[in-house]
């Protein structure tokens, strides 16, 4: 082990500073200089690092690959980019530049440029768990589903603790229809770490697909247990609450969900369903206009709504308001509104 792998980062910044203030044109030590304040956040002066070893040897891969590093960890990804190219161009068997721009592909949507990086890195280095990982996502985005689970099964078998790829191989059995394996294969992400909100918010997806809504009841429970604070997971919890026919649970998450998240038009849609369900049709009204106000292409909430205007005739004249984005409502419905409030909120999920 070398001596400066025993030592604080800050101890490591404060002799490569010494190294490079002595000798100037020591290029490694500018790059472990480099290395050093990149581990500690201070991406500006890893970049000025690097590039002074640049100025040294143009030619030095490894201070190209930092430096894009750097770049990348600085949200400067267009430079971070450049930097692994040159990289390449000096070394082109660096796996290491060839993950970072697959990486990046995959983030940017770019998935067969992702493709075509990660498959030289495996090419050069085929026990490499990240780069199968990242491929096999792409290969899912692609809906490549046996090329994702033939990579994402080789990245299992050397991090079988990589609990992001046993999902991943989950989405591809979803693609394939497979439910059961998908449910399988998220088992045993939760035994890895069964703290993950969204592996038990997956599950009780695939149990929704299945009809097995007692269980997707209790998988989107567990989610909301883990992730109080996330209004997505409060609203597929009152979806599954919904198809159960739990009406009131259903509106107690709902607007849990709204609580969190205002805008989320999906949630408004959901309660104006539960809401007529349990015939309060002007409510249902209120949450369908909200819904397209928020998602104008909302198919279902057009068609519900144009259903209920038919039956319903306003208590009063609904005047139209140019300046103020929320549908009007009459005070009957405010007043129908309180009184319901205190029946959705015994049914709130503690």
């Amino acid at each position: 082990m070398k001596k400066e792998d025993n030592l604080k980062v800050d101890e490591q910044i404060e002799m490569f500073e010494k190294a490079v203030k002595n000798n100037p044109k020591d290029i490694w030590s500018l790059i472990r200089l480099g290395y050093s304040y990149t581990r500690a956040n201070k991406y500006k002066e890893a970049i000025n690092a690097y590039n002074q070893a640049l100025n040294l040897d143009p030619a030095m891969y490894l201070a190209h690959y930092g430096l894009g590093y750097s770049y990348m960890k600085y949200k400067n990804i267009d430079e971070a980019i450049k930097s692994f190219k040159k990289s390449l161009e000096y070394n082109p068997e660096y796996i290491q530049a060839h993950y970072r721009l697959g990486y990046i592909a995959c983030e940017q949507q770019r998935y067969e440029d992702a493709i075509e990086h990660l498959t030289t890195l495996l090419k050069l280095e085929e026990k490499h768990a990240k780069g199968c990982f990242c491929l096999g996502k792409a290969y899912n985005a692609l809906e490549r589903w046996d090329k994702a689970i033939e990579v994402l099964r080789k990245s299992v078998e050397l991090n079988p603790k990589f609990e992001f790829a046993w999902y991943q191989i989950s989405l591809s059995y979803v693609g394939k229809r497979e439910y059961q394996k998908a449910l399988e294969t998220l088992q045993k992400a939760t035994e890895i770490n069964p703290r993950l909100e969204y592996i038990y918010d997956q599950m009780g997806r695939i149990y929704m697909r299945l009809r097995r809504i007692k269980e997707a009841i209790e998988m989107h429970s567990k989610a909301v247990e883990i992730a109080p604070k996330l209004g997505y997971l409060w609203k597929n919890l009152g979806v599954a609450y919904l198809r159960d026919n739990r009406y009131w649970e259903a509106i107690a998450s709902l607007n849990r969900s709204l609580e969190i998240n205002r805008s989320n038009g999906t949630s408004h849609y959901y309660l104006g369903c539960s809401y007529q369900y349990l015939g309060e049709q002007e409510l249902s009204i209120k949450h369908f206009k909200e819904t397209l106000r928020l998602l104008p292409n909302h198919q279902k909430a057009k068609i519900q709504l144009q259903a209920l205007e038919k039956t319903v005739t306003p208590k009063e004249p609904i005047v139209e308001q140019h300046n103020e984005p929320e549908p009007v409502v009459t005070e009957d419905i405010n007043d129908r509104l309180k009184q319901l409030r205190a029946k959705w909120r015994e049914n709130s999920p503690s």
